[in-house]
């Protein structure tokens, strides 16, 4: 019996032993993963705050007033709000423009018509695109102002290669010195010939419509002899 308590305890003894240590190891690890949590933090903030530092460098703050660059000043900067109403207004009106004067009855009567008419065509697409670049490149336009002038600046490309295309075959069928000008649901053709009958009226058409995809309602055909 004294051999068999003496087992019992001594087995007690070692479990006892046991269940210290790995209070024992548990407590250092704790401790010491607060410690490497610590010291993890401490240089999250250390590279937080360096970063900071990086930023107030590289940017510049620029007060009202204050001068920029040569001569010129915040106060000289004006804020665009590029909003559609505004951009697609001032297509609109250009457009409209080109197409009253080119069918303009007094402009018509011009002995240089057909060249007054290329160049005003020219003209006037020339200073909307020069409008719709300094829109795309101004800082302060808004992103859907930009994107917007973008793409009527792709389209007014689109268009303009199109009229060279379509004047280049219509001359090559005979008619000689034509104007053409396409806007986003509108075509205007003017032939340099006396009267048009209706195999002319049928060919240009077909020119037309094969390089734009108007229809044929979209599609205005005058002429003025010169």
């Amino acid at each position: 019996m004294k051999s068999i308590k003496n087992f019992l305890g001594g087995r007690n003894f070692v479990v006892f032993t046991l269940v210290m240590m790995l209070i024992l190891v548990g407590t250092i690890n704790y401790n010491l993963s607060k410690r490497s949590l610590l010291e993890t933090s401490n240089e999250l903030r250390e590279y937080e705050k360096s970063m900071m530092e990086n930023f107030k460098e590289d940017i510049a703050v620029v007060e009202e007033g204050e001068e920029i660059g040569e001569g010129v000043t915040t106060e000289d900067i004006q804020i665009v709000d590029s909003n559609k109403s505004e951009i697609e207004e001032k297509v609109a009106q250009t457009s409209a423009n080109i197409a009253q004067e080119l069918t303009s009855k007094e402009n018509m009567e011009k002995t240089t018509y057909f060249v007054d008419m290329k160049l005003n065509r020219e003209r006037q697409r020339g200073e909307l695109m020069e409008e719709l670049d300094r829109i795309i490149s101004n800082p302060s336009s808004s992103e859907k102002g930009r994107e917007e002038a973008l793409n009527y600046k792709l389209e007014l490309i689109k268009f303009r290669e199109a009229e060279g295309n379509i004047e280049n075959l219509l001359t090559t069928r005979g008619y000689d010195n034509p104007i053409v000008y396409l806007s986003e649901n509108m075509a205007n053709i003017v032939i340099n010939k006396e009267t048009l009958d209706t195999q002319d009226i049928a060919k240009i058409s077909d020119i037309v419509m094969t390089e734009t995809n108007l229809t044929l309602d979209k599609i205005r055909i005058m002429n003025s002899k010169r």
